[in-house]
C-alpha cells in the first residue's frame, strides 16, 4: 500500500473567530480528502491560555515534521500571523518542504514571506487544484 502525502494547514488561529480560523481549513480539507492526509491544528482546540502553548507548539512542531507540504493562509495583511510565520519558516527553510500559500492579490505581504513560499495562488480553492495537480 502507497502511503499517502499529507498537507498541514497553517494560518491563523490566534485573534480570529473559530469560524475564522477553521472555515477555510475545511474547505481545504473537503477539496483535498479523496488525495491527501490532513494535519489541521484547529483540531486541538485550546483558548491560547499561556500554560498550554508550549505544548501546543511542540505539537504544530511535530505535525509539520510529519507532513510533506503546507498549505497556509496569508489572508488579511493587517493580522499578526507570528505562529504561521515560524511555521513557515520552519517547514521552507529548515525542513526544505514545499509551501503552497493563498493570499488576495492586492494584499502585500512582508519579504520574508515571499521568500520563503514556494508557491502563491489567490484563493484556497486554486492552492487546492495547486496541490492536487503539481504535489500528488
Amino acid at each position: 500500500m502507497i502511503k499517502r502525502r499529507t498537507i498541514y494547514l497553517a494560518g491563523p488561529m490566534e485573534h480570529v473567530s473559530s469560524d475564522a480560523a477553521s472555515g477555510w481549513r475545511n474547505t481545504a480539507k473537503s477539496l483535498l480528502k479523496d488525495h491527501y492526509d490532513i494535519l489541521d491544528p484547529c483540531r486541538r482546540l485550546h483558548n491560547f491560555e499561556k500554560r498550554y502553548m508550549k505544548r501546543i507548539f511542540e505539537l504544530d512542531l511535530r505535525d509539520i515534521r510529519e507532513a510533506d507540504i503546507l498549505l497556509v493562509n496569508l489572508n488579511d495583511p493587517k493580522l499578526a500571523k507570528h505562529g504561521t510565520a515560524m511555521e513557515v519558516f520552519y517547514a521552507s527553510h529548515t525542513l526544505g518542504k514545499p509551501v503552497v500559500a493563498f493570499k488576495a492579490e492586492d494584499d502585500h505581504i512582508h519579504p520574508f514571506f515571499e521568500s520563503l513560499i514556494t508557491e502563491w495562488r489567490s484563493t484556497v480553492d486554486k492552492a487546492c487544484e495547486t496541490l492536487i495537480e503539481e504535489y500528488l
